[in-house]
C-alpha cells in the first residue's frame, strides 16, 4: 500500500486534536522526496560532467531513503495504536514514555 494512503488511513484513526501528527509525517516525506530529487539532479550533473557514478552507491542511497520513509509511517502507526488503546491497561505501549 502506498505510504500516502497509509498516512491518510492512520490520520482518520487519530483523535481530531492529534491529527497534526500525520501532517508532520507528510511534511517529512515531502522533505525526503525533495532531497531525492536534488540528489538526482546532482547525480545527473556529475554524469554530464564525466564523473563516474557508482551504481551500488545509488542503490544504497535510494534503499536507505525508502527505509526511512517506511519507518516514519511505521512510527506513526505505532503512535496511532497507542492513541487507540489509550486507557487500556492490558495494552503494551509502543512508546513507554507516553504519547501526550
Amino acid at each position: 500500500m502506498p505510504l500516502k494512503i497509509r498516512i491518510q488511513e492512520l490520520k482518520a484513526q487519530l483523535p481530531k486534536e492529534h491529527q497534526e501528527l500525520s501532517h508532520y509525517v507528510e511534511h517529512a516525506l515531502q522533505a525526503l522526496e525533495s532531497f531525492e530529487s536534488e540528489h538526482r539532479r546532482f547525480a545527473a550533473t556529475q554524469a554530464v560532467a564525466g564523473v563516474r557514478i557508482s551504481g551500488a552507491e545509488e542503490v544504497v542511497f535510494y534503499d536507505t531513503i525508502a527505509k526511512i520513509k517506511e519507518e516514519l509511517v511505521n512510527t506513526l502507526q505505532k503512535t496511532v495504536e497507542d492513541y487507540v488503546h489509550k486507557g487500556d491497561k492490558n495494552w503494551n505501549k509502543n512508546f513507554k514514555d507516553g504519547i501526550d
